[in-house]
């Protein structure tokens, strides 16, 4: 299931508060799996300038709401009941088709966005590389990559390679000529890298950074731009044609008195472009004169849907990705039997070789296991086949009694895990 927010439901402010910091709110959410009797036992944590989505493997369903929503209140310093009215709860099917169509760019605040699809993948990333996903969710996200790539390379979306930036800066390109300006980045992350890439497409002849957290050093040389220290940060905003400011560190990076000094020093407007959720213009700074402000509710009130027919396609493509995870997922039902099965003649021809090689010289035995392996996996062969057929016709349970009358092999609820989890480790 999946318990999240979006600028669909939330006022970017309200947004923000719930998000708090998202590495952190990773960090604890995904330490849920670590409780006594834990409720969940995968997570994933999609946090972007305009969503919080927490994607669950639970393993008691209600104890799982209740625990997320109590870290999500925590970390945000409120009520569980506050955090509870803010959140969506989706749930089996509907969660599939939801992350299917955000991973694509359908779900975005510019449809067809191309960035979304790399920060789901990243989110991925993070839970597998701190061991916080499960089998089930490997195979979730894989399967929304997946279908994301298709929208990309088989519709019109993919070439268009809208994202919020570049809609921000076609709405800037009213008021600013980008070709030949002087353009000053505030950050140095992953979005940073976006927009720096974009103003270059546009022309930009100048590119200035400045991290508030020091970090400008290894952006500027990676990017061809000038490193701006915190002394000359007035002196920057004041020779910039255009500031784009995407850290979310703090309302204080750009505060009122720098923006107004930074003003009283220039002959005209200066347009500043805020993508960050966690916005770094103050509140008090947005309302000096000579600043001309696009933020993320900008971005969202004046980007056009993508054209009617690409949607249509992409829409199609995420179905279609649905149903091919929601028939894998019913095939997988049997996997552990076929696993036991296998199992169970892998041994009997491994005792059979050990007699073996201990009786002839080892490329006789090597022959005789060699035939011994194609006929092994001739047998399997229709019994793998008839678990798919059976799985997707609801019949496994005679499959089950089959092996278990044939071979004896009796798949317990805890042996069938375990064999689910080697499996998963297997192809995931």
């Amino acid at each position: 299931m999946v318990l999240g927010a979006s600028h669909h439901d939330l006022e970017l402010t309200q947004l923000d508060r719930l998000t708090g910091e998202p590495d952190l709110l990773s960090r604890v959410v995904g330490d849920l799996r670590t409780r006594p009797e834990p409720a969940v036992s995968g997570v994933v944590v999609v946090s972007t300038c305009n969503r919080l989505e927490i994607y669950l493997d639970a393993v008691r369903f209600h104890d799982a709401i209740d625990e997320v929503t109590g870290v999500l209140a925590a970390a945000a310093g409120t009520t569980a009941d506050e955090v509870s009215a803010m959140l969506k709860v989706r749930v089996g099917a509907p969660t599939v088709a939801h992350l299917f169509t955000v991973a694509a760019g359908l779900d975005s605040m510019v449809v067809g966005e191309a960035e979304i699809g790399g920060q789901v993948a990243r989110a991925f990333r993070e839970a597998q590389a701190a061991g916080a996903t499960s089998p089930a969710l490997n195979l979730l996200f894989q399967f929304a990559a997946r279908t994301a790539k298709q929208v990309a390379s088989q519709t019109g979306l993919g070439a268009a390679g809208r994202s919020v930036a570049s809609v921000a800066l076609d709405i800037a390109a009213g008021s600013v000529e980008l070709q030949g300006a002087r353009a000053l980045v505030v950050g140095t992350g992953a979005y940073a890298r976006v927009v720096a890439a974009e103003l270059r497409a546009r022309g930009c002849a100048e590119l200035s950074v400045f991290s508030p957290s020091g970090r400008a050093s290894g952006f500027a040389d990676r990017h061809h731009a000038v490193r701006v220290e915190r002394a000359g940060l007035t002196g920057a905003l004041a020779a910039a044609d255009l500031v784009v400011t995407c850290s979310g560190n703090s309302a204080d990076v750009l505060d009122e008195k720098t923006l107004a000094v930074a003003v009283a020093l220039r002959d005209k407007p200066l347009p500043v472009i805020d993508l960050a959720l966690h916005s770094d213009v103050s509140a008090a700074a947005r309302a000096v004169p000579g600043i001309g402000l696009i933020d993320l509710l900008t971005v969202s009130e004046q980007a056009d849907p993508a054209h009617v027919s690409a949607v249509t396609e992409a829409q199609d493509i995420v179905i279609a990705g649905v149903a091919a995870f929601e028939d894998r997922m019913v095939i997988r039902q049997l996997d552990p039997a076929v696993v036991a099965l296998r199992q169970h003649i892998s041994g009997a021809v491994e005792k059979e070789m050990i007699r073996l090689r201990a009786k002839y010289p080892s490329d006789v035995a090597a022959d005789v296991e060699l035939s011994l392996h194609r006929v092994t996996q001739s047998l399997l062969h229709t019994p793998t086949l008839r678990a798919k057929e059976l799985a997707r016709t609801g019949d496994g349970a005679g499959y089950l009694q089959a092996l278990h009358t044939l071979f004896g092999i009796d798949i317990t609820e805890n042996e069938h895990d375990d064999l689910h989890d080697e499996l998963a480790g297997r192809t995931g």
